[in-house]
């Protein structure tokens, strides 16, 4: 990993040239990095299939010694053995304050013991899964179990070999990916940058996109990145996009400084998460010299890996109306997980929708708003669990919302109806009865009656009761009235007004054309009649037939001790038989009425019984209404 050393380096300021301590030889990693050499002999140094005379190592020490007095240069290279401390380059070794110590290991460490390492308050470890495309580093399920077996903090990273091949950054990243295993509680990956594998910027940019890519949209977060600051101002241009692009935790090595240089614009503002400050640090445990980091913080959780996701409602109960909406926030617990996630809800009952905000998403919430139906088929009253699902990545989490559909229609109205009603008749009023009705599944809490005069405005009738269903009114005769009607449900939902249609009542006295007479009539004038005067017959078989046109009806008669009784028929059909006689006298009743849906013509006719002993019946007049 970065580091300082005296030696030749290439472009990318790799060591080449070494002192005697730090050479290297035996197989590759990846064809290019070589393994930590083996035990030596007086006479050979050898290793797995191969052998030096001891003469020729030292003449590759002698030139190696004279590489040596090269000026020191910053490096970038996990694969090297570990150094011992050059005294040019000393790590900054003070605990900071608000940081957490940890380190990062790969097999060159060989066999920790992870509890001491935990004693000695290193709270996390980086370590090294895969290299390339097929490099797996033998001691990373070791050093993973192990450590978090001794409580620490773990993750992995790769190192990366970037080339111009096609689609060889997503295979490295399904390589890392496959082995690293990473799950829940382990610290967010990391991309180990060190190479550019003679990639141009726009190149390298675009492979370390791919890379990154790749594991978000498998592991559903955005990994770290590792990088010196030279080596990103050089090989990426000084690049923020990966910072602006949500890549905001940056793992910069930069040692023996009291405080690391952060390159693409302070990682867009963010800084550094991870500070690897030294290359040759000692820690119990590990018995050679270790990677040193620094975390920028006092709690992992921020940079914690929880695969997948969480969903929760609020609210988690709602009550609706038909007809109406009604929202609830579905929350998406994520830490560290960037993945769409899908919704749906299931369990709604009939005519009603569910509609997410924003679907599918990226980010930590999205509003439900679900709508009821009051059309034709409304949704039926009731309560229904609904499940809302979030699926990502073959992930799949659920919550429920409770929704209790109330009645949200309102009263169905039926428009007020009047009718010449029972009563008496006034010297310039008619008595009327006004009617009107609702249904409501809920019940009818309220009704509200208004009255209109010859087209005026309109004005509240006091009701008998705030449920009642008709009013008698007395109204003045020829004057024309219009009545309309609202109603309230116990759910509260509030009828538009519905009016009936305008009508008058009108008067034909007993002497008016419309009436015609059978048998023998005669006139009496007295000043409790209706006009100042009547007819009346005894005779059985004596009749009164009035004509008009109108959806109402009345006979206006007298009542008293010697009145008998006449058999009403309309339009030729007999309805019933009236009788007049009453212990004491009046004047002027209403004694029978009917009424019809709509105008029409008719006749009314009253024929006389003869009643034995008190056979007189009399007509006063006769009333109707006019629908208009």
């Amino acid at each position: 990993m970065a580091g300082r050393s005296h030696g030749p380096t290439t472009e990318a300021g790799r060591i080449i040239g070494l002192g005697a301590r730090d050479l290297r030889t035996g197989t590759t990693e990846t064809g290019g990095r070589l393994r930590r050499p083996r035990a030596t002999s007086a006479s050979r140094v050898s290793g797995p299939g191969w052998s030096f005379p001891a003469a020729v190592l030292a003449a590759m020490l002698a030139i190696v010694s004279l590489l040596g007095s090269a000026a020191p240069v910053q490096a970038v290279d996990h694969n090297q053995p570990p150094r011992q401390p050059d005294a040019s380059v000393q790590p900054t070794l003070t605990e900071l304050a608000g940081t957490l110590e940890g380190i990062d290991v790969s097999h060159w460490q060989g066999t920790i013991d992870w509890p001491k390492v935990a004693a000695a308050g290193k709270k996390f470890v980086i370590m090294k899964a895969t290299e390339g495309t097929g490099f797996v580093d033998w001691m990373y399920a070791t050093n993973h179990a192990g450590a978090r077996a001794a409580g620490i903090a773990t993750t992995a990273y790769h190192f990366a070999n970037p080339d111009a091949t096609a689609g060889e950054a997503v295979e490295e990243a399904n390589h890392f990916v496959d082995i690293a295993q990473l799950g829940d509680g382990d610290l967010i990956p990391a991309l180990d940058l060190e190479k550019s594998g003679g990639l141009g910027t726009t190149a390298l940019r675009n492979w370390v996109a791919a890379w990154l890519g790749q594991v978000t949209a498998r592991l559903g977060v955005k990994p770290m990145i590792y990088v010196s600051p030279a080596f990103w101002v050089k090989y990426l241009g000084d690049t923020r996009y990966f910072a602006d692009a949500g890549y905001k935790i940056l793992w910069i090595a930069h040692w023996g400084v009291s405080n690391p240089t952060v390159p693409a614009q302070n990682w867009g503002g963010n800084g550094w998460t991870f500070w690897q400050y030294s290359n040759v640090g000692s820690v119990p445990g590990i018995s050679v010299r270790v990677d040193l980091d620094r975390y920028n913080g006092t709690n992992l959780e921020a940079v914690t890996y929880h695969p997948g996701f969480r969903l929760s409602a609020s609210p988690s109960s709602l009550a609706v109306k038909q007809g109406r909406s009604a929202s609830t926030t579905i929350r998406i617990a994520r830490t560290n997980f960037t993945n769409q996630v899908h919704l749906t809800v299931s369990g709604l009952p009939a005519g009603v929708s569910g509609d997410f905000s924003d679907n599918p998403t990226t980010g930590t919430s999205s509003v439900l708003t679900l709508t009821t139906s009051a059309a034709a088929s409304p949704t039926p009253v009731g309560t229904y669990p609904l499940t809302i699902t979030g699926e990502s990545g073959g992930d799949s989490r659920t919550t429920t919302v409770n929704l209790a559909v109330t009645d949200g229609i309102a009263p169905v109205l039926v428009a007020p109806t009047s009718t010449l009603a029972t009563g008496r008749l006034g010297s310039t009023t008619a008595p009327v009865r006004i009617r009107w009705s609702a249904t409501d599944p809920s019940g009818i809490a309220s009704y509200r009656l208004h009255r209109q005069v010859n087209a005026g405005t309109w004005s509240t009738v006091a009701l008998p009761t705030a449920t009642s269903t008709s009013i008698a009114q007395s109204l003045t005769l020829g004057t024309l009235y219009r009545y309309r009607v609202t109603a309230t449900d116990r759910q509260g939902n509030v009828a538009s007004w519905v009016a009936g249609a305008p009508f008058r009542a009108l008067l034909a006295q007993q002497s008016s054309t419309a009436v015609l007479y059978g048998g023998t009539w005669r006139t009496v004038s007295t000043s409790l009649a209706s006009g100042g005067s009547l007819r009346y017959a005894t005779a059985a078989g004596a009749s009164a037939s009035y004509s008009f046109s109108g959806s109402s009806v009345a006979w206006v008669a007298y009542r008293s001790p010697t009145r008998g009784s006449a058999k009403v028929y309309l339009d030729g059909v007999y309805q019933k038989t009236i009788s007049l006689y009453a212990s004491t006298a009046t004047a002027k009743p209403i004694v029978y009425a009917a009424r019809w849906a709509s105008v029409g013509t008719h006749t009314l006719k009253v024929v006389v019984i003869g009643t034995p002993g008190h056979p007189r019946v009399d007509v006063d007049a006769f009333l109707r209404l006019y629908l208009y």
